[in-house]
């Protein structure tokens, strides 16, 4: 046999021609191996962004256990997906899993550090964990990617008021009080800070009402990027 290899239209043509002396077993095995190489890449790419669509569809509807492995498949796939990575990490965050969150996001921060969505999520599992000062440089990236989010303000402030960084704290809250007047949940803190009272369980509604911002939402698909930082688009891969 010969093996014959062209290329028409953009698609890949094998034909094979008999030859004396020629192994046919040997040949159709080859011819197997070949189709399936030029093949599988073409699957995987379509079967990935399907897994995407499922994970999303699944995530949205909170069963955070199948999103979870439909985007471990994703990964393993495709280590380089940073989105896959951090709606990873976002079915964890909802199981509570908030070590192994805090882990893909690394992951998705490392292939893309301008997401300040990601940021905010790893900063929240650190939260939780009571890894403030950990947290308080998430805030602090966030806030040089996207500085007019007055919530990163704030809970940077509150990170640094559990750290016992109550001058920190207070100089934030100052500033933040004074540029967002409206501010109701600076202005209370503000005020715990200046009474030097040390912080309690009390301050978890807080927290908790950050944490709930993080319920899946179709509105989360779409991380927001700043304008001027790169890459500027979202692109499954």
């Amino acid at each position: 046999h010969t093996l014959c290899i062209q290329s028409e239209n953009g698609k890949i043509k094998i034909t094979t021609s008999k030859d004396t002396g020629g192994q046919d077993i040997m040949f159709r095995r080859l011819l197997t191996a070949i189709l399936l190489v030029v093949a599988l890449p073409v699957c995987a790419q379509y079967n990935i962004k399907k897994v995407m669509e499922e994970g999303r569809r699944t995530l949205d509807m909170g069963y955070y256990l199948v999103s979870m492995d439909l985007f471990n498949k994703v990964v393993a796939l495709k280590p380089g997906n940073y989105e896959a990575w951090f709606l990873l990490g976002k079915s964890k965050f909802h199981l509570e899993d908030y070590e192994g969150a805090e882990s893909d996001c690394g992951r998705a921060i490392a292939l893309n550090p301008y997401i300040t969505d990601i940021y905010e999520l790893r900063a929240l599992c650190r939260i939780m964990e009571e890894k403030y000062d950990s947290a308080a440089v998430d805030y602090t990236s966030a806030i040089e990617l996207e500085p007019n989010n007055r919530e990163y303000w704030f809970n940077r402030a509150y990170c640094f008021y559990q750290t016992g960084h109550n001058d920190i704290a207070r100089q934030q809250l100052d500033y933040i009080t004074d540029k967002w007047k409206d501010f109701h949940e600076a202005q209370v803190l503000l005020r715990e800070v200046k009474s030097g009272r040390k912080p309690t369980r009390k301050q978890d509604r807080w927290i908790e009402s950050r944490r709930k911002r993080f319920t899946v939402g179709k509105d989360k698909w779409t991380l927001k990027q700043p304008a001027g930082n790169k890459p500027t688009e979202l692109k499954l891969k």
